[in-house]
C-alpha cells in the first residue's frame, strides 16, 4: 500500500517491494539509520511508486528488481535523472559487479543492518550520479542475454550415461518420443521429443530437412534434388555414409542457405 506525499522540497526516501514482510523490515531499518535523508515512504510497485514521485523525486530509492507490472529496472529509468538508486534482489546476478564498482548500490536479500549501514555510508560520500553513467549501468543490466543453446545432451543405455557433445552430431531423428542422434562414430537414443531439442539448438547451426529430420549444417557435404517430380531431394554428409532425405517444403530453403 502507498503512502500520499504532498509536495515537498525537502529530501524522501522511497522503498519499492511487493513483499510486504521485506519492504516494512527494510523502511523500518531506514527510519532508524537514515533519518538525514528525509521521511521513508513506501510503494508495493512501480506504478505505485510513479504516483508518488509526480509531485517531488526522493533523493534515494530502493528498489525491488522483480516487481509485478513494471520492474524495478523499468522504474529506474524513469525516476534516475533526479534520484540515487539502489536495487534490492534475492538473486545475484551478472551486474552485481558493475553496481558496486558504479553510481548505484546491491543489496541482496535479506538485506543486514551492516550491509545497510555500508549502503548508506557510501551514498553520504557520493554526489549524486551523473545519469549518462546510471543509464549506462541500467542498459548493461536489462539488455536481453543473448541466447545460450545446447551443448551436451546425455544418453543412457543400461547402467552407463554418455555424455555427447552436440558439435559431434551429424543429424537427429525423431523416433516415437524419442530422438536418434546420429554422430560420425556412434548413435545414441534419447529420451526426449525432437521437437523440445530443436528450440534449444543454435538455428544457425542446426536445420530441419524434415518433420522428423534435423541436420547438423557442419556435416553437410552436399543437397541432390531427386529426378522424380516430388520437389524432395538427399542430403549427404561429410563423415557419415548414411544419407537422409529431404522434404520439399525444406529443399529450397536449405539450398539457398548453403550457397
Amino acid at each position: 500500500m502507498t503512502q500520499a506525499i504532498p509536495r515537498r522540497s525537502g529530501e524522501w526516501i522511497l522503498v519499492v517491494e511487493d513483499e510486504p514482510r521485506l519492504r516494512e523490515a527494510l523502511a523500518e531499518l531506514l527510519v532508524r539509520m537514515a533519518s538525514d535523508f528525509g521521511e521513508v515512504v513506501v510503494a508495493a510497485s512501480g506504478e505505485d511508486a510513479l504516483a508518488l514521485c509526480r509531485d517531488a523525486s526522493p533523493s534515494v530509492a530502493f528498489l525491488d528488481i522483480r516487481l509485478p507490472g513494471m520492474s524495478g529496472l523499468q522504474l529506474a529509468e524513469v525516476i534516475a535523472d533526479e534520484t540515487r538508486i539502489v536495487f534490492v534482489t534475492a538473486h545475484q546476478e551478472f551486474a552485481v559487479d558493475a553496481f558496486e564498482q558504479g553510481a548505484v548500490d546491491y543489496l541482496l536479500k535479506p538485506v543486514t543492518a551492516e550491509r545497510l549501514q555500508a549502503c548508506l555510508d557510501r551514498l553520504r560520500r557520493r554526489d549524486r550520479a551523473a545519469a549518462g553513467e546510471l543509464q549506462k549501468f541500467l542498459r548493461a543490466f536489462s539488455a536481453p542475454s543473448p541466447p545460450t543453446y545446447l551443448r551436451w545432451l546425455t544418453a543412457s543405455a543400461g547402467r552407463r550415461t554418455y555424455l555427447i557433445e552436440v558439435d559431434d552430431i551429424v543429424y537427429l531423428k525423431s523416433d516415437s518420443k524419442y530422438t536418434r542422434l546420429v554422430c560420425r562414430d556412434s548413435q545414441h537414443l534419447i529420451e526426449e521429443s525432437l521437437k523440445k531439442i530443436v528450440g534449444r539448438l543454435d538455428p544457425e547451426r542446426f536445420r530441419q530437412i524434415h518433420r522428423s529430420t534435423v541436420v547438423n549444417l557442419r556435416e553437410v557435404l552436399l543437397v541432390e534434388r531427386d529426378d522424380t517430380a516430388t520437389g524432395t531431394g538427399l542430403v549427404k554428409f561429410r563423415n557419415h555414409p548414411e544419407v537422409v532425405r529431404i522434404s520439399a517444403p525444406y529443399l529450397r530453403e536449405l539450398r539457398m542457405f548453403l550457397v
